[in-house]
């Protein structure tokens, strides 16, 4: 109690302190020249003020709460009135304030008008200021016009109100109203304070530029190793279907930003693969499920996709080595992996994959609850195809569909045994591949052609209310082309990955972060 009454009294002694030696301000007289210190410790002096037609002198500090609640609002003022070239001009009088408080704040509260120090209280004295926030403001002569408080709406209403004045060219009759707020010369601590603006964080690049005994390459999905390597996998021929279709494999290895050389991982030109996905199970070993397509050959381009038997193998040593394949199911299933499962809360694994059962095209989900030792058949679909899922809070799941001209929803209340009828969303789909994962935070991500009828534009948009809405799309890609199937990853770092086709030329990979999902434009 006496150390918490000693502090009372240092700030009221500092507040008499302040407005004892601050002059009253000096209503309708010119203020002159002031001399400003910048950040880093040079010297200027401003006296243009015959260049705009008003000047408001700000006295803010970042260690003051009263200036922190109030900032928002004295930044949107200045936004409102700096095309009209009104100028804010930022006095900060703390002396302990050092430069990276000073950043701090300009950064996270987007003050994007100057700011100078006043460590010896020269520049308080001069105006007679005795509190934080407080404003003087100045007219083409220097002329002490307006002065008052920026703690409540009422005092920022009340600058405003003289500033419209002034650009009005209304007769002002100088005014002087109380100012409230931190006094000058009080002790104040730091303050720590949010980012509202993010961080953005955005990379591209292709996996790679040229395989010479594959020109085609299409369906990519990215994992991330148990050891922290990014692994890329997909099909690549000279035609989608052809004799000569294999599954490749690319590496990032951690801490690097660039990619393996390709090695290929399957091929077989009587029993070509197709879709391959990986995935890391709860025995933290690496999935691979991949199609191997039966049908008789030959066959055209683009067929066989009805009749593909999926195939497993496992790797213990982050995919560097490989089992031998073996197929999942003894009964014939016909499916196509597309993308990878999501495991559930509980340890569950469900796969999606599409499917044709009992002569039906549609979906089912494959289930695991084992850590991937053992799959059984659950639920079908005859609502769409390559679902993608994601587990709500509630414990049911969602599977956003495949279908034309809108991706197609159902859900599970018994994780993945039987679904929901399957009904259109608001999403636009052109019979192309989609990806949705949900991130750590709760936050959903779909990647997904934004059209009715064309592979490009790439969108990519977010969910904060587990895919019951979602926020406009941004584009990935928007020029002329096929940019399609893409993969969503969230790495342990948090980092958004993206692999797709792009223009079947290869594969590209794109990086960001969540942020640059939401933040447009700074403050500037």
């Amino acid at each position: 109690m006496i150390l918490r009454l000693f502090a009372v009294t240092v700030m009221c002694v500092a507040a008499l302190d302040s407005a004892a030696f601050a002059a009253e301000p000096k209503l309708g007289e010119p203020m002159g020249p002031v001399d400003l210190l910048t950040h880093d410790g040079r010297k200027m002096t401003m006296r243009n003020y015959d260049e705009r037609p008003a000047t408001a002198v700000l006295f803010l500090s970042p260690r003051c709460p009263v200036t922190e609640k109030a900032i928002n609002d004295i930044a949107a003022l200045y936004q409102e009135y700096r095309r009209k070239n009104v100028l804010f001009v930022g006095i900060v009088p703390d002396a302990e304030v050092t430069n990276a408080e000073l950043a701090d704040f300009i950064q996270k509260r987007g003050v994007i008008f100057p700011l100078y120090r006043d460590p010896q209280g020269k520049i308080v004295k001069q105006f007679g200021a005795s509190v934080t926030p407080e404003v003087f403001m100045l007219d083409r002569e220097s002329n002490l016009i307006y002065h008052g408080g920026l703690a409540e709406a009422a005092g920022r209403d009340a600058l405003e109100s003289r500033i419209r004045d002034v650009l009005a060219k209304k007769e002002i009759t100088p005014k002087s109203e109380k100012a409230t707020g931190s006094a000058i010369g009080a002790k104040l601590s730091p303050i720590k304070r949010d980012n509202p603006y993010g961080q953005l964080s955005f990379s591209s690049e292709l996996v790679f530029e040229k395989i010479p005994q594959a020109a085609v390459h299409h369906c990519s999905v990215i994992e991330q190793a148990p050891n922290g390597d990014l692994l890329c996998v997909w099909y690549g021929g000279n035609y989608e279907s052809g004799d000569d279709q294999m599954i490749f494999l690319a590496r990032r290895e951690k801490g690097s930003r660039t990619w393996s050389e390709p090695e290929v991982l399957i091929e077989d030109a009587l029993l070509p693969p197709g879709n391959a996905i990986i995935f890391v199970d709860g025995r933290k070993r690496l999935q691979m499920v991949w199609c191997r397509m039966e049908p008789t050959r030959p066959i055209r381009r683009g067929g066989g996709w009805d009749r593909c038997r999926l195939m497993l193998r496992t790797s213990e040593d982050n995919g560097r080595t490989w089992s031998k394949d073996r197929e999942m199911f003894d009964e014939d299933l016909w499916a196509v992996p597309r993308n990878r499962p999501l495991v559930l809360r509980d340890g569950t694994i469900v796969l999606p994959v599409e499917a044709v059962v009992d002569g039906q095209d549609g979906s089912t989900f494959l289930i695991s609850r084992d850590n991937g030792d053992s799959w059984k058949i659950g639920g079908f679909t005859a609502g769409g195809s390559q679902p993608a899922l994601a587990e709500r809070k509630d414990g049911s799941l969602v599977a956003l569909m495949r279908k034309y001209p809108q991706i197609t929803e159902i859900i599970s209340q018994d994780q993945g045994e039987t679904w929901s009828e399957a009904k259109p969303t608001t999403l636009n789909n052109p019979d192309s591949g989609i990806s949705m994962i949900p991130l750590a935070n709760g936050h959903w991500v779909i990647v997904y052609n934004d059209s009715e009828n064309s592979r490009t534009p790439l969108s990519i948009a977010r969910s904060t209310d587990e895919g019951r809405t979602w926020e406009a799309p941004l584009k990935l890609e928007a020029n002329p082309g096929e940019y399609s199937y893409p993969s969503l990853l969230q790495t342990a770092d948090g980092k958004i990955h993206v692999t797709y086709t792009f223009r079947r030329y290869g594969i590209k990979h794109v990086e960001l972060n969540e942020d640059w999902l939401v933040h447009m434009e700074r403050p500037n």
